[in-house]
């Protein structure tokens, strides 16, 4: 398959400004499994569902880490471009769409690195309008977010680093805590209590109607 370059696809240019969250294609529904196993027997059919279902999501992940659009659409494009070069030697995946998170912020922070950026200050100037934006959108159809938006913008900006990326990756991206312990490298308990203090801090400054509003997101 000869791969022209993916930011410049229609598709790239359609999902990264979308407004709204990636969701699965009208297609039949298939498992993971399955789907990376066609991908890998070089199915191009497959590599675009993969592509397609995943871009906006990574984009909108990305803007959580870092503030620079380029270099996100950059390392998205090499994320794709080097994954159906390696397929074959790549091993099998339960979440795709976990392992493409994981390998993107592994990306992400190398570049950053590499660049000679403070990671932790990137990723301060960057996130707490997103979060925001998230989050309203998540709850947008579970309750009316009304006078709240503005406590909340002011409770998530007292949120660390860590603990805003936590809640990005449970309430907007919905991943499992599993996952979400893979992609932040930490353990099972230190995803939950990192999650707890998360939660914790909210309640106190939102009050009630936040941690309940909060709960209602499916996991």
């Amino acid at each position: 398959m000869s791969l022209k370059p993916i930011r410049q696809s229609k598709y790239f240019a359609e999902d990264v400004h979308s407004k709204h969250t990636s969701k699965p294609t009208q297609e039949a529904k298939i498992e993971d499994s399955q789907l990376w196993q066609e991908f890998q027997s070089g199915s191009e059919v497959a590599f675009a569902r993969i592509y397609r279902d995943n871009v906006s999501l990574l984009y909108n992940y990305g803007l959580k880490l870092v503030k620079d659009k380029n270099l996100i659409k950059d390392c998205i494009q090499n994320l794709f471009i080097e994954i159906w070069d390696t397929k074959h030697k790549l091993s099998s995946v339960k979440s795709i769409k976990s392992y493409l998170f994981k390998s993107l912020r592994r990306k992400l922070i190398s570049e950053v690195v590499l660049r000679r950026t403070t990671f932790n200050e990137t990723i301060k100037a960057s996130t707490t309008h997103n979060i925001v934006h998230s989050i309203e959108h998540s709850l947008a159809e579970k309750q009316a977010f009304d006078q709240q938006q503005l406590r909340l913008k002011e409770a998530i900006k007292k949120l660390t680093d860590r603990q805003r990326e936590v809640v990005y990756l449970k309430y907007y991206a919905q991943l499992s805590y599993v996952e979400i312990g893979e992609i932040m490298c930490l353990s099972k308990k230190g995803t939950y209590k990192l999650m707890g203090r998360s939660i914790h801090f909210l309640r106190k400054h939102m009050g009630t109607f936040t941690f309940l509003a909060l709960s209602l997101i499916p996991d």
